[in-house]
């Protein structure tokens, strides 16, 4: 398992590698313990996704005096439950966070600080991949009830089983009730929990924190929470572009090595991607998106430098002509092509063309 730890605008400055079979929340106190120590740094706000949660360590955070920004767990907290039907109060205002429609409000409950954020973009997709989960579920539930129609199943034993795996896969299976005997088979839709699906938690996401308004208002704190994707980036990268897969090796240092070298790599990736955003390249496809460091590379191995030899022995060198993006890239990476030229090279001298 590979622990990553990386600046607000994605460049990685650390990283660990536990055992396997290490549980994700339970480095969390000694890593954060180290990137104090490491590098000096005083006042810490941790960000994190839900995987890092645990009560041990929200308290240990606070007992070494580090702050966190945390998504919260939305399904079977009460507490979240609390603070969603609060914001849904129309007494509750929301405030814009974002250029996109986002919008935030606070809601402290049990001493603790949340911010609920709303998204438009979100709302829609919530609400498609609801129905078509809804969708598909129903299919599987009336498949199953079928089967005890004509016979082929009756097995109370055998009933809940097959219906528990349609539902624990199904990812709504908590908005579904079912009733079952010998040979008998129902199912309905949970309101309670419907109602919470649809108007209370669509669109809608938790983030709990132990900064207060003076440290961080509402719109950075989801400022810091959407920060995270500067990780999952870079996590992304070293599995897709790096192709950083399990190894097995016969030492273990050979393994830390191994990702000690990606990890180099996605820190020169990163590098190269913020020298494209200052350069203002963009992809020619899609305008809003800064040309990525993969599509730059691939643009680069087009650049070839061939050597050429007549039959006196004089060799030339002929490199290509950058095109205008190509230059623009190399421009971006500081890359001086104005001495480039081609050369030819007789016996002891050498000549430019």
């Amino acid at each position: 398992m590979i622990g990553l730890l990386v600046t607000s605008d994605g460049i990685p400055i650390a990283h660990h590698v536990f055992p396997g079979n290490t549980a994700d929340r339970s480095t969390l106190p000694g890593v954060m313990e180290d990137f104090q120590v490491r590098f000096g740094v005083g006042r810490i706000a941790l960000v994190a996704d839900r995987g890092l949660i645990a009560e041990e360590n929200l308290a240990e955070l606070s007992a070494h005096g580090f702050d966190h920004v945390f998504a919260t767990r939305l399904h079977r907290d009460p507490a979240v439950r609390s603070v969603l039907e609060q914001a849904a109060s129309p007494d509750t205002v929301f405030t814009p966070v974002g250029d996109d429609g986002t919008r935030a409000c606070e809601v402290v409950e049990g001493g603790r600080r949340y911010v609920v954020v709303d998204s438009p973009t979100r709302h829609r997709r919530d609400d498609a991949r609801r129905a078509e989960l809804f969708a598909r579920t129903e299919d599987r539930l009336l498949a199953l009830s079928a089967r005890l129609r004509s016979g082929r199943l009756s097995d109370p034993a055998k009933i809940g089983a097959a219906a528990d795996r349609i539902l624990r896969d199904s990812g709504v299976g908590r908005c579904f009730s079912t009733t079952i005997a010998n040979g008998v088979f129902t199912w309905d839709y949970d309101e309670k929990q419907m109602t919470y699906e649809e108007d209370l938690l669509s669109g809608r996401y938790v983030i709990t924190t132990s900064l207060d308004t003076t440290a961080a208002s509402k719109a950075q704190v989801v400022s810091h929470y959407k920060s995270l994707q500067s990780v999952e980036n870079r996590f992304r990268v070293m599995k897709n572009v790096l192709a950083l897969r399990p190894i097995f090796h016969y030492t273990e240092k050979r393994v830390r090595g191994y990702v000690g070298v990606c990890v180099l790599a996605a820190l020169i990736e990163a590098l190269t991607a913020i020298d494209l955003a200052q350069a203002h390249l963009r992809e020619s496809d899609v305008i809003t998106q800064h040309l990525t460091a993969r599509r730059a590379l691939r643009e680069l191995e087009r650049v070839r430098q061939v050597a050429f030899t007549d039959q006196h022995g004089n060799e030339r060198q002929v490199l290509t002509r950058p095109s205008a993006l190509q230059a623009k890239i190399l421009a971006a990476f500081g890359v001086d092509t104005s001495t480039w030229s081609s050369r030819i090279a007789r016996p002891g001298r050498s000549q430019a063309l």
